[in-house]
């Protein structure tokens, strides 16, 4: 049965209702997904330009877009009239969250040369030969369309920096989500590879960069005015909750649009002519009864009123205590009096999201947000005043400023949004969405103690304060599959390359079967003679383009590698560059390879993986996530793969930093059958110069 979406105007309560579930269950050529139906027949609304919307084995897919833009490329469900516990919950993979729209530097013909010459592995005749041969030269053509609109000529459009809208939007097809209802943003952070926001009154408040390239959750709560924003990834994400549990991200309280539309929007997808395809695994839009309550998800929460039932200031009940000076509930919210004055609740846990309302008089006094609480004396403040903002370290009684900025400060007559996000290694403070201070986690980690602070009487009212916990489960409504993940249990395969000098082809790993072989390529690994072995490369004569050494395996559906790599050098300046990693191999048509890219060139460092399949390998369908400083020169860092010849997690030090499968880069792809595995060192624009290898393990 089909059903619509109508906007309901009359009284909701508060039981759980389902209203959406997409689970993309029925396979849909690019260009006609538009206008069908969901899993539970509600019309799938949005905007398909290009007609690159897809849908196959169970997930939405968006294809890249030749001219990048808003109201261009997205799906949504609505409308809907805005209430309490609403929420949009979704579950996608982004193409690349350093997606940008911009020129691409080099002359086309030039980018077409490169193409033709791939990764320096084969002979460019051969490879045009696979090419021809192959199934993809439709995607070809677009691709090259793609670039020919690109050029610094061609180029009419502005610069896109962001990439990926999530949440409620006033439209079907939002022209700017950046300045448009409630939703998450995903801004390309260039080499921290994302940077996610989302919206708070006018703004995009920024709650974290190093967004890596996995599988992510987002959850938007609405309510009566603004929303709740919560997210979730795989245990070890960057910044994010471990599935199943999610984050408290951000509070908007300011948002009052009435009617609204559950989307997402893609704005680019790639990056300087590469691509990558966007995968939306799930949608769903549910009243949920948990968080249709004035605060959620709070383990403090407070409207700060006189006859609030959970006000509980200046000592009226347990809940609060004033650790100093005095502060009074008035029928609006709480004040101070003269003097300093803190009143706090300790919920006995962390608080991850920490929220109020200031709002100001004519004159704005002194406030602030105080948490990690262990007693009057001892505290975090975030403080903000009509002169200006800080963020204070209170220790032993005695105020240590560590950041202030005095060109953001309180505005006479105005309301104000206060917010700290603490957890995950960093802390940030937000006026009015606005990131004014970030700094990594310091002392008082085990405090627990949460509250309001004020500094001389009148001048500023505080209310609506909320304290939620750094992660909270999942509603069970809104609940989607665990992102894949299978570690090897046994070990089959070790080598700590012990050794006298000598190339490594031959010898024989310290536990498991077979000898390595030089599988592809006329460079060299050599074990060194102190048991390690070594990229043969140097600056003056770096390693020749691709080398691939490998040993047999049995297990051709699953393969979980490990190795760990030193790069060369001891510093960016000294033109080192790593560029060694791991590699799946089927045969000589059919292997995956995953390096890295460390190099002066760029700030920062990748991994990526390099697919030959069919015969035929695309360069610029490599998919990398940047990691800024966490692999660099003389450092030893771990690089682990679990592989089931379709799904992939790229661990770096045991941090997910990148996930897949293959069939979101080709759908008509099989399956990789996993005959050898081994190590890789690859061209990608520079050779190698020497990385060091400290051990290889191979498990099942």
């Amino acid at each position: 049965m089909t059903v619509s979406v109508a906007i309901d105007a009359g009284p909701r309560d508060d039981r759980d209702e389902l209203l959406v579930a997409d689970a993309f269950s029925d396979d849909r050529a690019a260009g006609t997904v538009i206008g069908t139906h969901t899993t539970n027949g509600v019309t799938r609304g949005g905007c398909d330009s290009e007609r690159q919307i897809a849908i196959d084995h169970g997930t939405l897919r968006f294809q890249p877009l030749v001219k990048p833009g808003w109201a261009r490329q997205g799906i949504a469900y609505g409308p809907f009239r805005r209430a309490s516990g609403l929420v949009m919950a979704v579950s996608v993979t982004n193409g690349h969250n350093t997606s940008q729209g911009t020129t691409i530097g080099e002359h086309i013909l030039r980018r077409i040369h490169r193409w033709a010459l791939g990764p320096n592995a084969d002979p460019w005749p051969n490879r045009l030969v696979s090419w021809a041969c192959g199934p993809r030269k439709k995607g070809t053509l677009r691709r090259f369309l793609w670039w020919a609109h690109s050029t610094r000529t061609t180029y009419k459009l502005p610069d896109f920096n962001e990439n990926l809208a999530i949440g409620w939007f006033t439209s079907e097809a939002p022209r700017d989500p950046l300045s448009d209802g409630c939703g998450f943003i995903v801004h390309a952070a260039k080499g921290e590879n994302g940077e996610l926001w989302t919206r708070v009154g006018t703004r995009c408040l920024s709650a974290f960069r190093g967004l890596k390239n996995l599988r992510i959750y987002y959850f938007v709560a609405l309510r009566e005015r603004g929303a709740i924003y919560y997210a979730a990834a795989m245990e070890g994400a960057h910044g994010l909750a471990a599935f199943p549990m999610m984050r408290p991200i951000a509070i908007d309280p300011f948002n009052d649009d009435e009617i609204l539309y559950a989307g997402v929007h893609q704005c680019v997808l790639g990056q300087i002519g590469f691509r990558v395809d966007t995968r939306i695994h799930g949608i769903k839009v549910h009243k949920v009864s948990v968080l249709t309550s004035r605060f959620g998800t709070t383990h403090v929460g407070d409207p700060m009123t006189r006859d609030a039932v959970a006000s509980g200031i200046a000592g009226r009940s347990t809940s609060w205590r004033v650790l100093r000076g005095n502060v009074d509930c008035t029928e609006t919210g709480a004040i101070g009096g003269d003097g300093v004055a803190l009143a706090t609740s300790d919920p006995g846990v962390p608080s991850g999201l920490i929220h109020a309302i200031a709002v100001t008089g004519d004159t704005p006094g002194a406030c602030g947000l105080a948490w990690r609480v262990r007693d009057g004396d001892n505290f975090w403040l975030f403080k903000v005043s009509g002169e200006g903002s800080a963020l204070i370290r209170v220790e032993q009684g005695a105020e240590v400023i560590l950041v202030r900025d005095s060109r953001r400060s309180l505005l006479p007559d105005t309301l104000h949004s206060l917010q700290i996000l603490d957890g995950y290694g960093q802390i940030g403070c937000y006026l009015d969405g606005d990131r004014l201070f970030g700094i990594d986690d310091e002392p008082l980690e085990e405090a627990t103690g949460t509250g309001i602070w004020f500094d001389g009487a009148g001048g500023v009212e505080m209310r609506d304060f909320e304290a939620h916990p750094r992660e909270v489960p999942i509603p069970p409504f809104v609940l989607f599959d665990a992102p894949w993940l299978r570690l090897g249990q046994r070990a089959e395969i070790v080598d700590d390359f012990a050794g006298p000098f000598g190339d490594l082809a031959g010898r024989a790993p310290r536990i498991g079967r077979g000898t390595w072989g030089k599988t592809f390529g006329i460079g060299l690994i050599d074990v060194t003679g102190n048991g390690a072995a070594r990229v043969r490369g140097t600056l003056e004569k770096p390693h020749p383009n691709r080398t691939l050494y490998t040993l047999p395996w049995d297990e051709v559906g699953f393969a979980d590698l490990e190795v760990t790599i030193t790069p060369p050098g001891e510093e960016r300046g000294q033109a080192h560059c790593c560029r060694t990693g791991l590699v799946f191999w089927q045969d000589r048509d059919n292997y995956l390879t995953f390096t890295v890219y460390l190099d002066d060139e760029y700030h920062g460092s990748s991994i990526a993986l390099f697919t030959k399949r069919h015969g035929f390998e695309e360069l610029y369908d490599a998919v990398w996530t940047m990691l800024w400083t966490k692999i660099d020169w003389g450092k030893p860092f771990r690089l682990r793969i679990p592989f089931d010849g379709e799904r992939f997690v790229v661990f770096v030090d045991d941090e997910p930093v990148m996930q897949r499968a293959l069939t979101d880069l080709y759908p008509d792809d099989p399956p990789l059958r996993i005959l050898r595995v081994g190590l890789a060192v690859n061209w990608e624009w520079g050779n190698d110069t020497g990385s060091t290898l400290q051990s290889f393990i191979a498990r099942r």
